[in-house]
């Protein structure tokens, strides 16, 4: 059963990242709005297992800390589960000690800046169980340390008759002559001590995947590399290259055939591959956050797609990043990554954990976790100078009493709403000459039009109409990111 502590998805709130919402454009730029970085890493290698060197150095990190950050309202903490993939321990240590040198590590958190890792006493690791790794697998021999866990997701979860509070999923190696591989699930009461389903629930899929929450269907949506997409590829002669195929399940445990949804095009270089794709249910549609890899250099950085119904992609943003590479030098200069986890909500922000890394992809170097926060609703704008802008919404059919919300930066400017018909005639009581105008920085401001005494129920803020409709907004020196309408059916083209 579904246990989501908070959810971005409304389904009357209309995020601008979807390219089919304005029709019309005239005088106004429809750009991406990057998640703006706090400055240093929040997690770093402290300890031999994540990869410090007794001389005090950090370059065996293979990947940088893939993680979950999860805020409990329950306990009032924020817990995270990052992997540390050791390139040294990879090669040093054999079978049963290890076949990766990666394990999965576990830190808490007041703030979500201020990290604490404490024993947890699950593992041996060179001889001592003073430390943080945490055991997912049943298959270990006792006393041996797990370093071969990578653990991608962690969900809140709850079930009937059951203490458990936490889903996660591995991707693991059986002995087993029809399951030798695959993506299998795990549950927790505390996050810390797992238990592991078998079989997998996906055989053969998906060493990197993400799994979400879906509270729009009431199920989970999980994405991955196809192992069917490959066959068809050597069948067809086509080069393989990674890609998204999604995954639905109603109980974790049963799930769809994998599909693939996602592949480079052309419109990417060459070079271009699609390594991971986590699904965040925002708004009125899918946000995927795509992470992007360039393997003529081994770079990976974080672009944006949005789906309405999982199975068609937009790229949004001309495909440029939402979360960049940092600059030459920096500890996040390689590859970033944004934790498989919806953003946790700070007023009119929200905010983002990622890990990142100081060399290519499969060579080793430094990593760590870092943060970033975006405007609430703010992925994409649509933003006008001086002179004024006009954007006009595709149209909407009434389905009962409406009123506007909008999500906008008019902190130098202002902003006015029109209702138009299909053909773009004002609607009377509603025009722009009628509109009061929004000024300054809000994520939800009201739209009020004029009205007198008599009209208070069809105008003012709270409206009907008999036709279907188009909103016209008009900017000057200001920003539109997202608006919220009620009881408004969109006419999407097909």
């Amino acid at each position: 059963m579904m246990n989501c502590a908070h959810t971005w998805a409304e389904s009357d709130l209309y995020i601008l990242a979807d390219e089919q919402i304005i029709e019309k454009s005239e005088n106004a730029v429809r750009r991406l709005c990057p998640i703006e970085k706090h400055s240093e890493p929040l997690i770093v290698p402290s300890e031999p297992w994540e990869g410090l060197a007794p001389d005090g150095t950090i370059t065996s990190l293979q990947d940088p800390f893939y993680g979950v950050v999860l805020y409990d309202p329950e306990d009032e903490v924020f817990r995270c589960w990052y992997n540390a993939y050791d390139r040294t321990v990879n090669r040093q240590n054999l079978q049963p000690f290890a076949s990766q040198g990666s394990s999965c590590c576990y830190a808490i958190s007041t703030d979500g800046f201020e990290w604490e890792k404490f024993p947890l006493r699950r593992v041996l690791y060179d001889g001592s169980y003073e430390n943080n790794i945490v055991r997912f697998a049943d298959r270990s021999a006792p006393d041996t340390s797990v370093l071969a866990e990578q653990a991608w997701n962690v969900l809140p979860y709850s079930a009937e008759d059951s203490e458990d509070r936490f889903a996660a999923t591995l991707f693991g190696a059986y002995d087993d002559p029809i399951y030798p591989k695959g993506i299998t699930m795990c549950f927790s009461p505390n996050g810390i001590d797992w238990r592991m389903h078998f079989p997998p629930v996906l055989p053969l899929d998906g060493d990197c995947h993400s799994l979400s929450a879906d509270p729009v269907n009431k199920g989970y949506i999980l994405t991955s590399r196809s192992h069917q997409h490959a066959n068809l590829c050597k069948r067809w002669g086509h080069p393989w290259k990674r890609h998204i195929a999604l995954s639905r399940s109603c109980d974790l445990i049963h799930w769809t055939a994998m599909e693939t949804v996602l592949e480079a095009d052309d419109q990417d270089s060459e070079d271009t591959q699609l390594y991971l794709m986590y699904i965040i249910p925002y708004g009125h549609a899918y946000l995927g956050q795509l992470l992007v890899m360039r393997t003529d250099d081994m770079v990976l950085e974080e672009q944006l797609a949005l789906s309405r119904d999982l199975h068609h992609w937009q790229r949004v943003g001309d495909r440029q990043p939402i979360l960049a590479r940092g600059p030459e030098g920096s500890w996040d200069s390689k590859h970033v990554a944004l934790t498989n986890n919806i953003p946790h909500p700070e007023g009119d922000r929200i905010r983002f954990w990622y890990a990142g890394k100081n060399a290519p992809h499969y060579q080793a170097g430094y990593g760590a976790l870092g943060t970033g926060t975006l405007r609430r609703d703010g992925f994409v704008c649509w933003e006008a100078k001086e002179q004024e802008g006009v954007l006009t919404t595709l149209p909407f059919k009434p389905t009962g009493a409406t009123w506007f919300l909008l999500n906008v930066d008019a902190s130098e400017g202002e902003v006015l709403t029109e209702v138009t018909d299909l053909d773009g005639n004002p609607i009377e009581g509603c025009t722009k000459a009628d509109c009061i105008p929004i000024k300054g920085d809000h994520t939800r401001a009201v739209v009020n039009f004029k009205a007198d005494p008599k009209r208070y129920f069809d105008r003012g803020n709270f409206m009907r109409f008999k036709q279907p409709i188009r909103l016209r907004f008009y900017l000057r020196n200001a920003r539109l990111y997202a608006f919220k309408a009620r009881n408004l059916d969109p006419q999407w083209p097909d």
